[in-house]
């Protein structure tokens, strides 16, 4: 017996007091409702409506029950609520703030085409506890994506003839300041000079570039430090390019790291497979991450 069906039957039996009005209420026939109302009944073992009237009315048995039955029909409706709302529910996706827009875009694509309802969501908003997805930094050695930063200046077309305009690897060590020589700023986005490993802050004294030297900078600000010539920013490629700075790759190991930290259940398509795999390549190109960073 489905105890639910039938006591939510009774339930509508008590509000309406007509059987007739509560077939009609659930939307079934009454000699259907009826039977059910009986077998409720043999089930427990009592009367629950007194049939001898004109108009049926609750038994003793029926009053005691009636606040029980209804109790249980809304804790049911609620749990199917909850899941129907969930299943509808965006699947969210957290990513860092300063991601590059573009393979976000053909994200949102991918998942959209697969009939997944994706949000994005960023770090400079409140952390997204709920993100399905969220890409967190992590040390670049346990790292699902490995993004490697380099020196971003400004574009070669806007400094004087002297200057050399060819993009090449560089190391760290060119940053320090030089006796004698301008003073120029080492600019550090926050998300790299703040790692609790202190991964950066560590290369850097190791090339030469003390604390006093590497200024924690803000992106928005680094970028117009950077544009205006008075500094070269410490970033992964795709932020600087965004702004139109030139950009070297480090010779030393200077590197972000990102992993994926995931909710399940995720949606069908992203359980396995080449969705998933494609999605998650699209993940490692937002942060910066080359093919053979992506893991």
């Amino acid at each position: 017996m489905d105890l639910l069906l039938h006591l939510r039957g009774f339930a509508a039996v008590a509000d309406e007091m007509s059987v007739s009005e509560a077939a009609l209420e659930l939307g079934v026939d009454q000699p259907l409702l009826s039977r059910r109302l009986r077998a409720l009944e043999r089930e427990l073992g009592v009367e629950l409506l007194d049939r001898s009237r004109r108009q049926i009315a609750l038994t003793p048995a029926g009053h005691a029950l009636l606040p029980r039955a209804r109790h249980l029909v809304d804790q049911a409706d609620h749990l199917l609520r909850s899941i129907r709302r969930h299943d509808r529910e965006r699947f969210v996706v957290g990513v860092p703030s300063g991601c590059d827009p573009a393979p976000l875009a053909r994200l949102v694509a991918l998942l959209e085409t697969e009939g997944v309802e994706i949000r994005l969501a960023s770090d400079d908003e409140e952390a997204p506890e709920s993100a399905a997805w969220l890409v967190d930094a992590c040390d670049p050695d346990a790292a699902t994506w490995v993004t490697p930063l380099g020196a971003a200046t400004l574009p070669a077309a806007t400094l004087p003839a002297t200057t050399g305009a060819t993009p090449r690897p560089v190391s760290l060590s060119s940053l320090r300041p030089r006796r004698g020589g301008d003073r120029t700023q080492v600019l550090a986005l926050p998300r790299d000079l703040d790692d609790p490993a202190g991964r950066l802050r560590r290369l850097a004294d190791g090339a030469g570039i003390g604390p006093g030297a590497l200024r924690r900078t803000p992106h928005q600000l680094a970028v117009a430090e950077t544009l205006a010539g008075r500094g070269t920013m410490i970033c992964a490629r795709h932020e600087a390019v965004t702004y139109g700075l030139s950009w070297s790759p480090f010779i030393d190991p200077v590197a972000r790291g990102h992993r994926l930290a995931e909710l399940q259940p995720v949606p069908g398509p992203l359980a396995a497979g080449e969705v998933r795999a494609q999605a998650l390549a699209l993940l490692g190109a937002c942060v910066g991450a080359p093919e053979e960073g992506r893991g």
